[in-house]
């Protein structure tokens, strides 16, 4: 019997307690605060619009010796290096000399005549040998056609390099320009 009482009384506080779970907002006229008086009214009427000046024509085109032969406006000396790039880059030891062998593709259509170093770092980041790329002829002007081309350095260095980080730097007073 007492158990039953106990829980029917339970049951009781169940219904009481769920009933008072609800938790969804309300506004409360007492706590929210009115409209400030200076409010401005909604808009009523249709803007009139206003005559403006023709628009200029914009440049579609820059001049031509602005453009390269594929369309893309030169912004800067450098314009070319982005035709230019290097691949199959290897630095290893032969008969106690160090060479660089590695492939360089232009993209450009027209020939391309730049002169590329390679520098070497050590951990530092102070250049520890340096030299030029060459052609097969050997000529340090890079004359380079569209398409691949394998090229070469020789490293003049008593210091190991296979495991030295390095750079790829087109000569500024060369440049990098087409024939």
């Amino acid at each position: 019997m007492k158990l039953r009482l106990l829980i029917a009384s339970a049951m009781v506080m169940v219904f009481i307690l769920a009933g008072c779970t609800d938790i969804s907002p309300r506004l409360d006229p007492g706590v929210t605060p009115p409209p400030a008086p200076d409010t401005a009214a909604p808009f009523t009427e249709a803007p009139t619009p206003e005559l403006s000046e023709e628009p200029l024509p914009e440049l579609t085109t820059a001049p031509d010796e602005l453009v390269d032969v594929l369309g893309n406006v030169i912004y800067g000396s450098d314009h070319y290096e982005r035709y230019i790039s290097f691949s199959d880059i290897l630095v290893y030891e032969q008969n106690g000399e160090t060479f660089v062998d590695l492939t360089v593709e232009n993209s450009y259509p027209k020939l391309i005549l730049c002169a590329v170093n390679i520098a070497f770092y050590n951990a530092d980041g102070s250049i520890i040998a340096s030299s030029s790329l060459q052609m097969p002829d050997g000529s340090f002007m890079l004359a380079l056609p569209g398409g691949k081309t394998r090229l070469f350095a020789r490293v003049m260095t008593d210091t190991v390099l296979t495991d030295k980080p390095f750079r790829l730097i087109f000569d500024q007073q060369t440049g990098v320009k087409p024939q």
